[in-house]
């Protein structure tokens, strides 16, 4: 682990124009581990749900002897005020990835499909 006398001397050898960032960057330090906002829990929150959605979809096309499976990601920039959550799938010989995006008070989602021939 870096002793606060190598974090020092990092912030000394930077240069001019990165001294912006790093000071935003250690702000959000200030209180750790950072609190995501209310919006990024409703979120996940929507996220858990389609992701059961979909899980289930997965499900009955194993079952159907189609094969599929899931997985999910996400991450909040507080520098950025944006946040995303996304999980993608397999829908027959379709790998789909499908993501909810918040950024600065607006969502959207966005939905790519790759089709393996």
């Amino acid at each position: 682990m870096p002793s606060r006398e190598e974090l020092h001397k990092l912030v000394d050898s930077m240069p001019e124009g990165a001294i912006d960032a790093a000071h935003r960057t250690l702000s959000h330090l200030q209180i750790w581990p950072p609190a995501p906002p209310p919006a990024v829990e409703e979120m996940r929150q929507r996220m858990k749900e389609r992701i059961e959605e979909r899980r289930r979809g997965v499900m009955q096309h194993q079952r159907s002897g189609m094969i599929g499976g899931f997985g999910r990601s996400g991450n909040y920039d507080p520098d950025r005020g944006s946040a995303s959550s996304s999980f993608s799938h397999w829908d027959d010989d379709t790998f789909v990835t499908e993501t909810l995006r918040r950024h600065k008070g607006h969502e959207y989602t966005v939905v790519e499909r790759v089709r393996v021939d």
